[in-house]
């Protein structure tokens, strides 16, 4: 009875588990919120393969899963191109914890040169380094050629940083961050 019980399980988790070929399917598919999510058991595991960490963390920063990127850069080594990835990942996680402690703390961000990428924690912290941004109300307004920004801390605790992207006046996307 036992060993019964024991197949079963073996079997149904053989059947339900996210395998390589669903993470780069679901990637291609630009079901970036399930590959994050579903993708948790590969890097959790402390998974070795590069491409599929690769997809899962460029899954997880473009829905604004910041903290995942932290248990996949560790693991990006074997060639530049990964680690250019890792360089990615980690500077992401550096620019969100920077900008929290910009709001929360006031700390000086000026001068301060971290990479560049087309990440909207990029373009706001390049923002803030320079600053080129105006204090309303609590609130930090960013305005650029292409998108104003407006970064604004939540009510709850902990305390949320939101950046609000706006285009023409209108709300165009909303990210937060703890």
């Amino acid at each position: 009875m036992k060993l019964l019980i024991v197949v079963s399980v073996f079997v149904c988790h053989s059947l339900y588990a996210y395998s390589y070929n669903d993470v780069l399917k679901d990637y291609q598919a630009k079901r970036y919120e399930k590959v994050c999510s579903d993708g948790a058991e590969f890097y959790l595991k402390n998974e070795r393969n590069e491409q599929i960490l690769v997809a899962i963390g460029d899954a997880c920063a473009k829905v604004d899963a910041i903290q995942p990127l932290s248990y996949i850069s560790k693991n990006l080594i074997s060639t530049k191109e990964y680690r250019e990835s890792a360089s990615y990942f980690t500077t992401l996680m550096l620019q969100k914890k920077l900008i929290y402690q910009f709001m929360h703390d006031a700390i000086n961000l000026k001068e301060l040169l971290l990479p560049r990428t087309d990440h909207v924690l990029s373009r706001v912290f390049e923002e803030l380094s320079k600053g080129n941004y105006k204090v309303v109300e609590k609130r930090i307004e960013i305005g650029t050629p292409q998108m104003n920004y407006l970064l604004w801390l939540s009510d709850d605790e902990p305390k949320r940083v939101y950046i609000d992207e706006h285009k023409e006046g209108k709300l165009v996307q909303r990210h937060w961050y703890l």
